[in-house]
């Protein structure tokens, strides 16, 4: 009995984790957090246990806040804290390069997607990381446009 209530347990927290994540990811991505969103997000972090997904949301509250360097050094954490956090540390590498992305750092973020992909072949993460390396290379195309020009 105990442990069909934990296995239940974890897998409610799973879904409920996965659900934050991808709540989470949408809205930095949009940048549209206010201030009492960014509040709701710091509170529901308290009350994970994971610590490898506490970290990531951490970063995701930074980076809402547009706290970008402290973003970068949460997940630097989580990625060298847990290693073997296989999905997380993955999600933390896509955030670093959309990070990378924001300061228009292209060529580490492009390095860095490119490394999620490789790593994570055949995964949604590698997935991501092909879209995102497409985003980099129109922002690449984009940026030098006005240089061809002169």
């Amino acid at each position: 009995m105990n442990r069909t209530f934990y296995y239940v347990m974890l897998l409610v927290l799973s879904g409920a984790l996965s659900a934050i994540a991808q709540e989470t990811d949408a809205s930095s991505d949009a940048g549209l957090l206010s201030e009492s969103e960014i509040l709701a997000m710091e509170q529901r972090v308290a009350t994970i246990r994971d610590p490898a997904a506490r970290l990531f949301f951490q970063a995701n509250i930074h980076r809402a806040k547009g706290e970008l360097e402290q973003a970068h050094q949460t997940l630097a954490k989580l990625i060298v804290h847990h290693p073997h956090e296989k999905r997380w540390v993955a999600r933390s590498e896509l955030l670093s390069a959309k990070l990378y992305m924001q300061t228009g750092r292209l060529d580490e973020a492009e390095v860095t997607a490119r490394h999620v992909e490789f790593l994570n072949e055949g995964t949604e993460a590698a997935e991501s990381a092909r879209l995102l390396l497409e985003h980099i290379e129109q922002a690449k195309e984009t940026s030098e446009e006005p240089e061809q020009e002169e």
